[in-house]
């Protein structure tokens, strides 16, 4: 299941970085660090994590903060938002990963019916964002080249 999240994240991040012409990694990996730290310090802090699923965590916490940089820095490093829906399906992601993280690994005594209709809307509602910002974009890119 990690391989095949690995790789599903690893297309999603590929074609973002296709699609809007990433060409500077300097200010991905500048806001990489802050997401990356918040999450290693819930990781650390956190007592009901199994040894065996720890390295998986660590892995989605990585994926999961290159993800969030590579949002973060397009939102500040491109001059033209022409589709917002990159910012909002970022900040949706994120936080379904943190919703889904707290549950995990601080709220495991809580029932699951508890935050499962909240990760749901979340996973519906980015990866709704997502699929309007590669129209968008693709529109775009189309109306440009016409």
């Amino acid at each position: 299941a990690l391989a095949g999240y690995i790789i599903h994240r690893s297309l999603l991040i590929t074609y973002i970085i296709k699609i809007n012409k990433v060409k500077d990694f300097i200010p991905v990996v500048i806001a990489i660090i802050p997401t990356l730290f918040i999450f290693s310090y819930l990781l650390s802090i956190a007592d009901e994590i199994n040894r065996s699923s720890f390295y998986g965590i660590v892995v989605q916490n990585i994926v999961i903060s290159i993800m969030a940089g590579l949002v973060i820095s397009n939102y500040f490093m491109n001059d033209n938002n022409d589709s917002p829906w990159l910012y909002i399906y970022g900040l949706l992601f994120t936080a379904l990963y943190f919703t889904v993280f707290i549950e995990k690994c601080f709220l495991s005594t809580f029932p699951p019916t508890f935050f499962r209709p909240l990760g749901m809307v979340l996973y519906v509602s980015s990866y709704y964002a997502f699929y309007r910002f590669v129209i968008d974009t693709e529109n775009i890119h189309k109306d440009r080249v016409q």
